[in-house]
This record gives C-alpha cells, sequence and structure tokens, in this order.
C-alpha cells in the first residue's frame, strides 16, 4: 500500500526564515512552491529524497511545530478504505487538492492520536 515516506510537514510562523534555515544551515533544496494568496508561500524541501514541506501559520490556524508525516500511495482513495476496513480512523476523506495540481490527498490517525497523510500526485 505505501510505496515510501513522502514528506514530513511542519507548521513555521516565518516561512522564509525557516526557507533560509533549512537551506543555509542544513544543505536543503527548495523543489517547489506553493503560492498562497492570504499568507505565506507553502514550500518544499529536498531532504534526501523526503520532502520537508513549510506550511505558513496563519493558513494553518494552528501553533508551530510538527503537523504531519505524509505516505505516497498509488491509490489515496483505495489506500484509505483499506485502513477503515482494518479499523483505523480516517479523520479527513480523500479530496483533490484543486489548483491544476493533480495532487489527492487523505489524512488518518496513527496511534497516540499521530496525524498522518496520504498523498498522490498524478504525473
Amino acid at each position: 500500500m505505501v510505496h515510501k515516506i513522502h514528506k514530513i510537514a511542519i507548521i513555521s510562523d516565518d516561512i522564509e526564515g525557516a526557507v533560509e534555515f533549512y537551506t543555509q544551515k542544513l544543505g536543503l533544496t527548495v523543489v517547489e512552491r506553493f503560492e498562497n494568496e492570504d499568507d505565506e508561500d507553502y514550500v518544499f524541501l529536498d531532504a534526501g529524497g523526503v520532502l520537508l514541506e513549510l506550511m505558513p501559520q496563519k493558513s494553518m490556524g494552528q501553533e508551530p511545530g510538527f503537523h504531519h508525516i505524509s505516505f505516497d500511495v498509488d491509490s489515496v482513495e483505495e489506500s484509505a478504505q483499506e485502513l477503515k476496513d482494518k479499523g483505523v480512523a480516517i479523520t479527513k476523506e480523500p479530496f483533490d487538492v484543486g489548483g491544476g495540481t493533480g495532487i489527492t490527498l487523505g489524512f488518518f490517525e496513527g496511534p497516540n492520536q499521530m496525524n498522518l497523510q496520504l498523498f498522490h500526485r498524478e504525473k
């Protein structure tokens, strides 16, 4: 069902400061930005084959820190159903993020109420 960890997402109250830290101090590279009209961009950095997603605090409406681990799957819908069949709580049903990205997401709960994500992007 799961191919690999796709990304780890964190919320930041200073996206550009965080980008500077991760690129200048750790040598990560920016691979994609999703513009956000009302707030700072969502930024994806390459962390050696796993992405690090920086999510703007204002848009997320949550405190800075860990948000979720994302798992790459062939089908978010089928994977969510498999998890349901195994008794796993789906916290957000599969949805298309829109904007022509080809990205489908869904969220589920792991141990200790860990926020986990199913991810698929049409190539």
